[in-house]
């Protein structure tokens, strides 16, 4: 059953991403004084017990953006208008209604969407009364609340769901897929996600830095509940300039460290150079499985096959040679759903659980035919190994002195596992950890 959708609109800076967050619980939007910050349709889920609702928040109605993506941004805006089953409209409470205010009411009244008129920045009881003059919209009494000071977000919160005829309950987490778009900027993963969505949920600009928050949009393949996190084009730290870049950096990494798994976004038109290297290193530190995925792939020259690109990365990224590669052109479809069954093959293969006796049987043969390094005298020695959790596959060594078992012979044994015909192709982590020794009796 697809969620109900309840839009948040209104013109710039009257405090709708800080409202969104508030309502969430989480800073998902960007919130920045700079006005134009929101671009996309940023949703998420919104519940309210066991109810749940998809929310959306939206860019500032009739900003003037500072990449000239203003025809852009107006088309999200009047899409998520159109598609929504509530709509908030939000004003500043302390500026009162102005001619701008007006002007997307009047607007707002064409679409016949039932609407709840919602004055922030009421951040005092005594600003009740000054919010009454919003009145003059038609809209019914204003629901005031301030996200700064954290009043009635609770109960606009209520309010939401007691107007929607239709929620239904919270799904299970288990059931759904995250998978986060990571890459460079002008990579492609606009472009993919709205493959992979089937609608234009994202601003496609060849202009770099386009998106800034990490867009979370449902959509389901093969029968399975997926979510896609569209993200900023991760940028080296030299290149972030002011607040929207740092914090679209930051959204970034954490949809790595909230996804199950990500789509690595490589252009297929450009040289692999240090970015490239610290998405591979984010990816590797936050152990979750990953895809290279080639972008563009239509444009490359027909002389070049994919084998040669294929070793190009394997030699560029040596490190990263346990991760599937695979190559797209997301504006014509051609091998997207290939790459999601590639997400979801990695997702369960990154759930197995190996016996104890399975892990010990390839810990033993990984030590006889390598043993661990011999460092002060001292020759490593692995006493015992089982695995501990999934996703990603942990694996606990108890061993004689932990420092010797160090990074290089860990990736080693994750290597006899892959060999074993496990876990070939997702990471695979180590805990390491010294036997205690049994104290001599007194």
């Amino acid at each position: 059953m697809p969620l109900p959708v309840v839009a948040i609109v209104g013109r710039p800076n009257v405090g709708k991403s800080s409202l969104f967050n508030a309502l969430v619980r989480s800073r998902v939007s960007i919130v920045d004084p700079t006005p134009g910050v929101t671009r996309d349709r940023v949703a998420v889920e919104l519940r309210h017990g066991e109810r749940r609702c998809e929310l959306v928040d939206t860019g500032g109605i009739g900003v003037v953006d500072e990449l000239g993506l203003e025809a852009e941004v107006e088309v999200q805006i009047e899409t998520a208008m159109r598609g929504a089953d509530l709509l908030l409209f939000v004003l500043d409470t302390q500026e009162g209604v102005t001619g701008r205010d007006r002007e997307i009411a009047a607007r707002l009244r064409k679409l016949d969407k039932p609407l709840l008129l919602v004055a922030n920045k009421a951040d005092h009881p005594s600003l009740e009364k000054q919010a009454a003059e919003l009145c003059e919209l038609g809209f019914g009494d204003p629901f005031c609340v301030s996200t700064v000071a954290n009043r009635n977000v609770g109960e606009l919160r209520q309010e939401i769901f007691a107007r929607l005829l239709s929620a239904p309950d919270v799904e299970a987490a288990g059931d759904v897929v995250r998978i986060a778009v990571v890459g460079r900027t002008n990579s492609g993963k606009s472009t993919l996600v709205n493959r992979i969505v089937g609608a234009e949920r994202m601003i496609v600009s060849d202009v770099p830095g386009t998106t800034r928050d990490a867009v979370d949009l449902r959509f389901d393949h093969k029968g399975r509940s997926c979510i896609v996190v569209d993200t900023a084009g991760l940028r080296r730290s030299g290149a972030i300039q002011g607040s929207p870049d740092f914090y679209a950096q930051a959204r970034s990494e954490r949809a790595v460290r909230r996804c199950d798994v990500a789509l690595f976004l490589i252009d297929a038109m450009h040289e692999i150079g240090r970015i490239e290297h610290s998405i591979a290193k984010l990816l590797l530190d936050s152990g979750k499985p990953f895809v290279i995925v080639l972008t563009k792939w239509d444009l490359v020259d027909g002389r070049k096959d994919f084998g040669q690109f294929g070793a190009y990365i394997r030699d560029r990224l040596d490190f990263l040679q346990f991760a599937p590669i695979t190559c797209i052109a997301a504006q014509q479809g051609v091998r997207v759903d290939e790459t999601l069954d590639l997400v979801l093959g990695l997702h369960d293969e990154a759930g197995k659980r190996l016996s104890t006796g399975e892990v010990m049987r390839l810990i033993k043969d990984a030590m006889e035919r390598k043993a661990p390094p011999v460092r002060g005298g001292r020759t490593g020695k692995i006493f015992y190994a089982s695995q501990v959790d999934v996703r990603p596959p942990t694996i606990v060594l108890f061993v004689n002195e932990a420092k010797i078992v160090s990074a290089p012979y860990q990736r080693w044994l994750a290597n006899v596992l892959r060999d074993g015909g496990h876990f070939e192709e997702v990471p695979v982590r180590f805990l390491v950890r010294e036997r205690i020794r049994n104290l001599p009796h007194e």
